[in-house]
């Protein structure tokens, strides 16, 4: 499963259990991909509140690695100690289910 086949289902789920959710897409330019923003690189791929909960998501195929700079956004959204922060892979989608329902 590719991370946009994967970043479908989990959206789906996302939808179903009433979650809103932002997602900044890349676009690909004469210079190569972009992802159009302002700010440090490395944003998580999935931004979801719903009522008093906020998750960050970073979505992996199952042999996929983060970079050292989606790692220090983790990291740093992990110690603020306001949200909850995932790295989701394919073979989590059960246990993400949970999270999400």
């Amino acid at each position: 499963m590719t991370e946009a086949e994967f970043q479908r289902n989990v959206v789906e789920l996302a939808r179903l259990f009433g979650w809103r959710l932002a997602h900044f897409r890349p676009a690909r330019t004469k210079h190569g991909w972009t992802t159009p923003m302002t700010g440090d690189p490395g944003w998580p791929d999935l931004t979801l509140v719903r009522r008093d909960r906020l998750i960050f998501a970073e979505l992996k195929s199952d042999k996929g690695k983060l970079t050292d700079d989606q790692q220090a956004w983790l990291d740093e959204l992990a110690r603020t100690g306001c949200c909850e922060v995932y790295v989701w892979r394919p073979a989590d989608i059960e246990a993400i289910g949970a999270v999400l329902k």
